[in-house]
């Protein structure tokens, strides 16, 4: 059936009308592709547009936010496999409008990142822009400014709108990620272990500098041998070297929200990181007793064989750690960059329910 919305029906009749779509939706897209189709191809976003116009999603959301749920109708809001569903169809389509094939992990990070700059008509003037591009790291002059905005701004109406945006957003963004997540913590207090929970579950990607360094040591470059001496001793490695490797690593996430495993690991390196890629959006702050990472660590070692995580090396990271820690959250809240801060001298499970909560209580108007 369709759903035509009419305003003259009280809240209590039309609301169950605007979210009984969402079930038949579900049930005709599963029909679809167990029969071998895909309902989002033209003819099946047709099929899709006659059960659930955009207009009605639009509007049943508008109507469950602006006021409360009359008695007996607590059941009828729309699923959270509903409103996930709603949001992927709806960014399906503006790419599809934009002519750009996105990846899906790709196509929230843009979305989000443009939503964060435009104004309240959700279009980009040129000072919009300009804060978008310098978010990522792109600083460019007045005369490139004008010159990307004008290429974008494809109805020459004055300002970028979504799909504009996302039509042009591979030249605009120049390969960098959309969004960038630090995931901050001392050794041993498990962000390696969040973050491939976040990749497999999240659609996002993810860099380890420990890692990105371990790999340099391992080609035998002049740099890993150079690196190898400070990794051994448990010391950091200088904060232009980390963040120029990382910005190179960095640009093979074009248009991604990407966690930055283990940085900032320094004050400068957080000022170096803004100055060359942008502010991040959120930092994850894992703290945990150095006991229990002392204990991780050395557990690590029988069953890695990491060369860095000797009991030496481990005490002298943890005391680095100590020391550059306060001072690297200080500057990050200075700079207005959210920090949510996580319990993970517990189960890796009790790490994740916590990130969960936080999740839970945000997620009718992330959705």
């Amino acid at each position: 059936p369709r759903m035509r919305a009419r305003p003259c029906l009280p809240l209590s009749t039309r609301l169950p009308r605007l979210t009984r779509a969402p079930a038949q939706l579900l049930r005709r897209a599963a029909s679809s592709q167990d029969k071998g189709d895909d309902p989002l191809k033209p003819d099946g976003d047709a099929r899709l547009d006659r059960l659930w116009p955009g207009r009605a999603v639009t509007e049943a959301e508008e109507i469950l936010a602006s006021a409360p749920l009359p008695h007996g109708f607590e059941a009828a809001a729309p699923s959270k496999k509903a409103r996930v569903f709603a949001r992927s169809l709806r960014q399906r389509q503006a790419a599809q409008s934009a002519n750009r094939a996105f990846l899906p992990l790709e196509m929230s990070a843009i979305i989000d990142l443009f939503d964060d700059y435009a104004g309240p008509a959700r279009q980009l003037d040129r000072d919009g822009l300009r804060a978008l591009l310098a978010s990522v790291g792109e600083r460019p002059d007045d005369a490139t400014l004008e010159e990307l905005f004008h290429q974008a701004d494809v109805d020459s109406s004055g300002a970028i709108d979504l799909d504009e945006f996302l039509h042009a957003s591979d030249a605009l963004l120049a390969s960098n990620p959309a969004r960038c997540i630090l995931v901050v913590g001392g050794p041993g207090s498990g962000k390696g272990v969040l973050c491939r929970r976040l990749v497999d579950e999240c659609d996002v990607s993810h860099v380890s500098c420990g890692d990105l360094l371990r790999s340099e040591v391992e080609a035998d470059t002049p740099l890993g041998r150079e690196v190898a001496g400070i990794m051994l001793r448990g010391e950091l490695v200088s904060s232009a070297l980390i963040v120029t490797l990382l910005r190179r690593r960095m640009r093979s996430f074009g248009g991604r929200r990407l966690l930055l495993d283990g940085f900032p690991r320094s004050r400068d390196n957080a000022i170096d990181f803004e100055a060359q890629c942008g502010r991040p959006e959120l930092a994850l702050h894992l703290v945990c007793d150095e006991e229990k990472m002392l204990e991780r660590i050395l557990r690590r070692a029988q069953t890695e064989g990491r060369a860095d995580d000797t009991r030496k090396a481990a005490v002298r990271r943890i005391a680095v750690y100590r020391q550059q820690s306060e001072p690297t959250l200080e500057w990050l809240r200075a700079s207005r960059v959210p920090i949510v801060e996580l319990d993970s001298s517990g189960s890796r499970e009790e790490m994740w329910s916590g990130l969960k909560a936080i999740g839970r209580l945000m997620r009718n108007i992330v959705i």
